[in-house]
């Protein structure tokens, strides 16, 4: 991707490019299904608006993806395998996903205890939501009174648990690991998909079982890059010409991946069916374009600054349109229904962009205000951990 020349820039293998620019599509493709769903104004991609959930399936199999990429580097290096202590790995996970949470979660919170009040349900929400358990009880999960998007991260916070365990497997023993992960999505699809129809369904398809091939995916795709980025003919034009190809290829297939689950008479039980082959043609397009032609220097720094904003604007966006919407009113309407629905093309235009402009100024704010003092925070500290320890 990018400037075209003879001598291609060197592939970041630590890095690549590609990855800020799934992140991106993904944290954009979420954001504007959940918006589409408060203002009803399209975009003119009316596929990624309304498959724009897919967009969770595609950030689980990047964290996969990423979190395993320095083992796959490490094992195409014939270097000593990453350290990966339990402790260790589950702090540093914490602390890049805790702060910002918590503090979306006591937002949600408060616009929940002045829309319902205190309750004993409110206070069991907030627990499970506290302890990342919320998928796991029906009332914390769909019915939750708290911020609906969170559920995702109680699926992340399963992988990161067996991530210890997961990762040194992987690199030593890639394609048992690989296989096994995948059998434990295709056994739990199949037994989901018997429940498809009952009001059980929408408590199965989106556990962390349907995600697991998911994930072995992502690892896969890593160990994949790793191998194709240490090659002598990443010096070459035509072979990384051919691969940005390839991955513009995979992201046609992507977009039509989308356009037949946005328009699936069975939308969720279509979702599960073909969560494998959307994710197998975002990873082809990851790699596609990681191992491809570079991106501008300039462009590169946008697209890692718009990727660092994805996490808050992913907490955020849909309980901030909601609030806007129903709480202040915003933009203004005063009738028993709300605008979108009366067929208002101007305040559904109007909503649109109030409500992204409004995403993603609260996400530069929790971003500078809150996750990067965070990270200061608890890079200070284990780094005056780490010192005592070596006294």
């Amino acid at each position: 991707m990018g400037v075209l020349n003879r001598t291609p820039a060197p592939i970041d293998a630590d890095r690549p490019a590609a990855a800020d620019l799934l992140r991106v599509l993904a944290a954009w493709a979420v954001g504007a299904f959940h918006i589409w769903q408060q203002s009803w104004f399209s975009l003119g991609s009316d596929h990624w608006q309304r498959a724009g959930s897919i967009g969770v399936d595609l950030l689980v199999m990047l964290s996969a993806f990423c979190l395993f990429l320095p083992w796959a580097n490490a094992r195409q290096r014939s270097e000593p395998l990453p350290s990966c202590r339990p402790a260790d790995f589950y702090r540093r996970r914490a602390a890049r996903l805790l702060p910002a949470y918590y503090a979306n979660l006591l937002a949600s919170f408060l616009i929940a205890l002045k829309r319902h009040g205190w309750s004993r349900a409110l206070g069991l929400d907030l627990a499970a939501h506290l302890t990342l358990t919320q998928q796991l009880f029906p009332r914390s999960y769909i019915g939750t009174l708290l911020n609906g998007v969170t559920w995702t991260l109680t699926v992340f916070a399963l992988f990161y648990l067996v991530f210890p365990l997961l990762a040194p497997l992987c690199a030593k023993h890639p394609l048992p690991t690989v296989g096994a992960l995948c059998l434990v999505q295709a056994g739990y699809s199949q037994w989901a998909l018997h429940q498809y129809g009952t009001g059980e369904y929408a408590l199965l398809f989106n556990q962390f079982p349907a995600f697991c091939g998911v994930l072995a995916v992502g690892m896969a795709a890593a160990l994949i890059f790793a191998e194709l980025a240490h090659g002598s003919w990443t010096v070459r034009f035509a072979p990384r010409a051919a691969c940005t190809a390839l991955g513009v290829a995979a992201f046609v297939w992507l977009d039509r991946c989308m356009r037949l689950q946005a328009w699936a008479a069975e939308y969720q039980q279509f979702q599960l069916i073909n969560r494998m082959p959307l994710a197998l043609a975002a990873a082809a397009m990851l790699v596609g374009f990681g191992l491809g032609l570079t991106l501008p220097r300039p462009v590169r720094r946008v697209l890692s600054w718009l990727a660092a904003l994805s996490y808050s604007f992913y907490l955020w966006h849909q309980m901030l349109a909601v609030f806007l919407k129903y709480d202040l009113h915003l933009p203004a309407w005063s009738s028993d229904t709300p605008p979108n629905q009366l067929g208002d093309t101007v305040w559904m235009q109007q909503a649109e962009a109030l409500y992204w402009l409004a995403a993603l100024a609260v996400s530069i704010a929790a971003y500078y205000l809150i996750e990067k003092p965070a990270a200061r925070h608890f890079k200070k500290t284990a780094q005056k951990m780490h010192a005592e320890k070596a006294r």
